[in-house]
C-alpha cells in the first residue's frame, strides 16, 4: 500500500490507520472515493440509528462539521410533529403535547425526544377517540376526571391506550393524509408502548 496515499486520507479525515488501509484497498487507492465511501458510511450509521432518512442524515452530518456523534443528537433532539400538513408547524402553535411517564410520574429520558406535537386542526381528527374513554380515575390524585381536558394534562395508562388505538384503527377515512397522520400517530403511540408506563396528553388551548 501507497504509504504516502495513507498520510493524505489521514491528513483529510482523522481516522485510524488500519481503516485507512482498508478504505484504499477498497477503492483501489483512490483518495477521494475512500474520502467519500468513509462519509456515507457514517451517514448510513447516523440515518440506522435514529431511524431517519439517508438525507436527512446527511444533512446534519454537514452542519454538524461531519461530527456523527454531534449529527446523531441533533437529530434526537428534534421534537416529532405529527400532522396532515406537508410543510412544517410554526412554533408556538396551539395543539397538542404527547410524552411518555414511568410509575412516578417522571419523564422518560430516552436517547430520543419521547415527546409528539400535534396542531389543533389535525388532533381534531382523533379527539372523539380520546374522549370516549372517559370518565377515567386520575392515576395521581385518584379522582374521577369527567373529561379530556382541552386545556391541561390528560393521562392514560396502557390499558386504555390500547382502547383509544383501536377505537382510531376502526374509524376510516377516505382521504390519504387523514389515514397517514393516523397511522404516524399509532405508530409514535406503540413504539411509546413499548415502554412507558403511562402516556400523557397536555393541551395548551
Amino acid at each position: 500500500m501507497n504509504s504516502e496515499k495513507i498520510k493524505i486520507l489521514r491528513n483529510k479525515i482523522a481516522i485510524p490507520l488500519d481503516i485507512a488501509i482498508k478504505l484504499l484497498k477498497e477503492n483501489n487507492g483512490n483518495i477521494e472515493a475512500s474520502e467519500k465511501e468513509f462519509h456515507n458510511n457514517n451517514i448510513k450509521e447516523i440515518s440506522v440509528v435514529t431511524e431517519c432518512d439517508f438525507e436527512t442524515a446527511r444533512e446534519s452530518y454537514e452542519l454538524c462539521k461531519y461530527d456523527t456523534t454531534k449529527a446523531i443528537e441533533k437529530i434526537n433532539s428534534k421534537q416529532i410533529i405529527i400532522t396532515t400538513r406537508e410543510n412544517s408547524t410554526p412554533r408556538n402553535e396551539i395543539g397538542f403535547i404527547l410524552w411518555a411517564e414511568n410509575n412516578e410520574g417522571e419523564n422518560y429520558k430516552t436517547k430520543k425526544r419521547n415527546d409528539a406535537f400535534i396542531p389543533t386542526a389535525d388532533f381534531d381528527y382523533v379527539i372523539t377517540e380520546f374522549r370516549s374513554v372517559f370518565p377515567l380515575e386520575n392515576l395521581w390524585n385518584k379522582n374521577i376526571d369527567e373529561h379530556f381536558d382541552v386545556c391541561g394534562h390528560n393521562y392514560f395508562d396502557k390499558k386504555t391506550c390500547r382502547i383509544i388505538i383501536e377505537k382510531i384503527k376502526q374509524k376510516k377515512s377516505d382521504e390519504l393524509k387523514i389515514t397517514k397522520f393516523k397511522n404516524e400517530l399509532i405508530k409514535w403511540l406503540n413504539d411509546k408502548l413499548t415502554y412507558a408506563e403511562y402516556l400523557v396528553v397536555y393541551g395548551n388551548l
